[in-house]
């Protein structure tokens, strides 16, 4: 298949008797020049940086297309040049390269050069979903109810296609609000597949396997309990992982809800700006569906499909309610008139 993004090639076409996932990466994404990278980025000028860690550091770019058309983008320039991240860079470019959906970052692009590993994606424009949640700016509005179900959906949609869509279920291994990107029109897309891993067939019966990986992987208060104890990782791990996120759209203090939330109900913990905004009734779906993915046995948790569903259904009955309330405004409104 011959896929275009801004005229970057993206996926390279192959004959018949090659395989169809190679697993050398310059076989699968378009590679660029390290010259172009730094044109892109003034030379990595600091004033481009929009984000960084410990592992990478996040530049603004862009590129010319057709000579007149600008590509914005984002270049994760990695630190440091281990045998491990090495791997990691390799396997982002591997599983990107071979996954499509409206809720995962899109990829453009890398460049192997020396020392230097990088990776192009799409620009999104509005950042992470964890800025948003803890922003400092006391200008910024806080995001609405009903943006945060969106978002939520979004992610949700994204993370059921690589339970779902592929031949092999994938575990992405790091559901936070930071590997969560808003693009301009606010449009959730998952990102940072340098852990993620392959699983079995999803098709595959009986039930797939649990795959045990050795070592601590995961950002702490969003890792599943079976890992932390017995390193099995299944989808149900990344469940887990989402349904913190779910909390914390509600709850700034997440992990001490997460903790103390049989003895300390969410009500009293809920950000201030939500207050008095959330209807009953899709207050009432969207919890259950909540603490359903934080169940202590992984058994017990949904699947990603399901979480999906209750989500739609929780900003269906917020609407709902926001035009019977709009309605019974617009009554008392023209009663008071008359009189």
């Amino acid at each position: 298949m011959f896929i275009k993004y801004m005229g970057f090639c993206c996926s390279k076409q192959t004959s018949s008797s090659q395989r169809q996932y190679p697993t050398v990466i310059e076989e699968l994404c378009h590679q660029f020049s390290l010259s172009d990278i730094r044109k892109s980025t003034n030379d990595f000028n600091e004033k481009q940086i929009i984000g960084s860690d410990d592992l990478c550091i996040v530049y603004k770019g862009s590129f010319q297309y057709n000579g007149v058309t600008e590509c914005i983008v984002a270049v994760k320039r990695m630190k440091g040049n281990t045998e491990e991240k090495l791997r990691q860079f390799k396997n982002e470019i591997e599983m990107l390269c071979q996954l499509r959906h409206p809720n995962l970052i899109t990829l453009l692009g890398f460049c192997n050069d020396k020392d230097e590993k990088i990776i192009v994606y799409e620009y999104m424009a509005n950042g992470t979903l964890h800025h948003h949640l803890y922003h400092s700016d006391a200008k910024k509005v806080p995001l609405t109810w009903k943006q945060r179900l969106k978002i939520c959906i979004g992610a949700a949609r994204g993370l059921h296609y690589l339970h779902t869509g592929a031949k092999r279920i994938i575990f992405h291994r790091d559901i936070t609000p930071y590997k969560i990107l808003l693009d301009s029109n606010m449009v959730a897309k998952l990102v940072d597949f340098r852990i993620s891993l392959k699983g079995p067939h999803y098709a595959s019966k009986p039930k797939p396997k649990t795959i045990s990986k050795d070592g601590f992987i995961g950002t702490y208060g969003y890792v599943a309990p079976e890992i932390s104890e017995n390193n099995a990782l299944t989808d149900k791990c990344d469940i887990y992982s989402f349904g913190v996120v779910l909390l914390e759209v509600v709850c700034k203090d997440k992990l001490k809800i997460v903790e103390n939330r049989q003895r300390q109900p969410v009500e009293e913990n809920i950000d201030p700006s939500l207050k008095g905004k959330i209807a009953a009734e899709c207050w009432e779906v969207f919890m259950d569906i909540t603490e359903r993915c934080l169940k202590f046995d992984p058994n017990e948790r949904p699947a990603m499909g399901e979480v999906e569903v209750q989500l739609e259904l929780a900003l269906s009955l917020q609407e709902k309610a926001d035009i019977r309330n709009t309605c019974e405004d617009y009554t008392l409104l023209s009663l008071t008139t008359l009189n």
